[in-house]
């Protein structure tokens, strides 16, 4: 009777080690940014195990991050015992309160032992060092929370991040891509939350943008925040998209497919026929209508004197149509703000937050200015307000209530080109009308004009070629700012003045030369404003897929992106039960 008693017995002992159904029933993360660009980060995992020796967190895309100080705290408050290296091939009851860092070869995974199958709730901490990123332009955090490919889905997950500084729109703009969620600031936090379960290939990824000054992070990459969130965009996908369509969206849709099969089919062959020779390559009429030749020589002789006799709107043709069509990149607007720094209009200065922002003179001269330079400051002043200060994302806010003013400047200035050209006879017929679609025949005049152009853009580039120009030419430096803003080379330009000299004066200026190339980005940022201003096209429809800058897409918070998030660091695939 014994052997049935027994068998009974452990049956009734094997019960629970079936009964239960592996589970992740929530992931809180607390997130706490430091000066020096680390982060403190607590996550509490919610669980059921059901098999398995150890729970894993993926921490790859590392670079030059470092995690360390590592703790486990279980349900029952035992503190698990950090073996700093974790051996992966050993039995559950080797692993149990133990923790440690398992180094593989993308990376690491933060590891503890399950000790037994069943709910548990653990809490992991660790510092992630280098987290925050410092650009040329901003400092930024992107950074995988949470893997995909986990073990079980988890049915809810919530992230909190808090930085030196408390963080809203003023100072910072939020990304999320990975789930369906939401993420927003909240009392000075960012606070990021799954709206409903995980998937399978669900993850929680965050790119935030931060202002300079409030971080002084050791790990610096040089390139600018626009390259790191073009490549996070790539795939994007907001599902509200896809709820209740207008028309006009599913038109939209149908014109991006069309053009689609353009770009996969048609262009690859028109491609080949220009190869061949069957076919005229694109745009070159237009350029030998500007420049009197279809390719524009690639190092042409050096021009010294300033184009167009310093008329910057004829220069600013040029410079936007060397493929001979308008390029859209209203370089005009750094060109107008470097003139007005020039002239004492307006001064660029750092606030107490190390934001870079300009000041507009209560009385600013502006004789010198062209039509389209007076209006241009009237936007500026109307954006600034009764201070009359005006910082980047101001002026961004602005534009967004008030595009048809951008637009209608853009409009403008286009015909004051136009009327330039005219007046100084350097066009061949009348012109009506300014588009890329009706380009300027220039006539003989004009066409050496514009190869001038080009031998004075080759002269900027090699600019610290020939050292005899300091301190002959020291006097025009400011001109020569402003025409190569125009070709988009003004950072280039000023990183090589600083090179030759330690401080200039530029116009009323005086100022050290070192300080140039930031005065150029900041001006880059409102070209940028501009330009994004002048393609906006307000919807009508309702939700978050409605404006410009709505949800998490435009940066100001709102819906998560289920796509996108690539570039990350800090995360990969798999993890939770193993």
């Amino acid at each position: 009777m014994k052997r049935p008693f027994l068998v009974a017995a452990s049956l009734v002992v094997a019960i629970p080690l079936f009964a239960y159904e592996p589970e992740i029933k929530d992931i809180d993360i607390l997130v706490t940014l430091s000066e020096d660009g680390s982060a403190r980060i607590r996550e509490r995992w919610d669980v059921v195990v059901a098999k398995g020796t150890e729970w894993y967190l993926v921490r790859e895309n590392l670079g030059d991050i470092g995690i360390q100080d590592l703790s486990v705290v279980d349900e029952q408050g035992n503190v698990f015992t950090n073996e700093g290296s974790w051996d992966v091939d050993r039995s559950i009851s080797q692993k149990a309160r133990r923790c440690g860092l398992h180094k593989t070869g993308s990376g690491c995974e933060i590891c503890w032992g399950v000790e037994n199958y069943g709910p548990h709730t653990w809490t992991v901490s660790y510092t992630m060092t280098n987290c925050v990123k410092s650009l040329n332009d901003h400092d930024m955090l992107h950074m995988q929370f949470v893997s995909d490919e986990l073990s079980s889905q988890p049915q809810h997950v919530r992230l909190e991040l808090s930085a030196p500084v408390e963080l809203s729109e003023e100072n910072s703009n939020i990304w999320a891509f990975g789930y369906e969620g939401s993420i927003n600031w909240s009392g000075g936090k960012v606070i990021a939350e799954s709206g409903e379960p995980f998937s399978y290939s669900s993850s929680m990824i965050l790119l935030l943008r931060f202002d300079k000054g409030i971080f002084n992070s050791a790990s610096i990459q040089e390139r600018d925040f626009e390259e790191v969130l073009e490549r996070a965009r790539e795939g994007a996908y907001y599902p509200d998209d896809e709820e209740d369509d207008p028309w006009y969206v599913e038109l939209l849709a149908i014109l991006f497919s069309g053009g689609i099969f353009y770009l996969i089919f048609i262009y690859p062959f028109k491609k080949m026929l220009e190869f061949l020779g069957l076919k005229k390559q694109k745009n070159r009429k237009n350029i030998k209508a500007i420049f009197g030749t279809r390719r524009i020589p690639k190092n042409p002789e050096w021009v010294r004197e300033i184009p167009f006799g310093g008329n910057f709107l004829e220069t600013y043709y040029i410079a936007s149509h060397l493929t001979g069509v308008d390029d859209r990149q209203y370089s005009i607007v750094s060109a107008i703000l470097l003139r007005m720094i020039n002239n004492g209009v307006i001064v660029m200065r750092t606030d107490n937050k190390g934001r870079k922002e300009f000041v507009i003179s209560d009385d600013p001269p502006t004789s010198y200015m062209k039509p389209c330079e007076k209006s241009f400051l009237s936007l500026l002043i109307n954006s600034a307000g009764s201070d009359r200060v005006l910082q980047e994302k101001e002026f961004s806010k602005w534009s967004q209530n008030h595009y048809l003013s951008i637009k209608n400047w853009i409009s403008g200035m286009q015909d004051e080109v136009l009327s330039a050209y005219q007046r100084d006879d350097l066009v061949e017929g009348f012109l009506f009308k300014y588009s890329k679609y009706n380009n300027m025949k220039l006539n003989a005049k004009g066409r050496n004009y514009a190869l001038n152009a080009l031998g004075f853009r080759q002269f900027l580039k090699d600019f610290t070629i020939v050292n005899e120009r300091y301190p002959k030419e020291v006097a025009l430096w400011g001109d020569y700012l402003v025409v190569a803003s125009l070709f988009g080379i003004a950072d280039r330009v000023a990183k090589e003045m600083a090179r030759i000299a330690p401080d200039v004066r530029i116009g009323t200026m005086e100022t050290p030369v070192t300080s140039l190339s930031n005065m150029v980005l900041f001006t880059n940022t409102f070209r940028s404003v501009t330009g994004s201003a002048s393609h906006y096209t307000p919807f009508t429809g309702g939700g978050s897929s409605g404006s410009y800058g709505s949800g998490s897409r435009g940066g100001f918070g709102g819906h998560s992106s289920f796509g996108g998030g690539g570039g990350f660091s800090g995360g990969g695939h798999g993890g939770g039960s193993r």
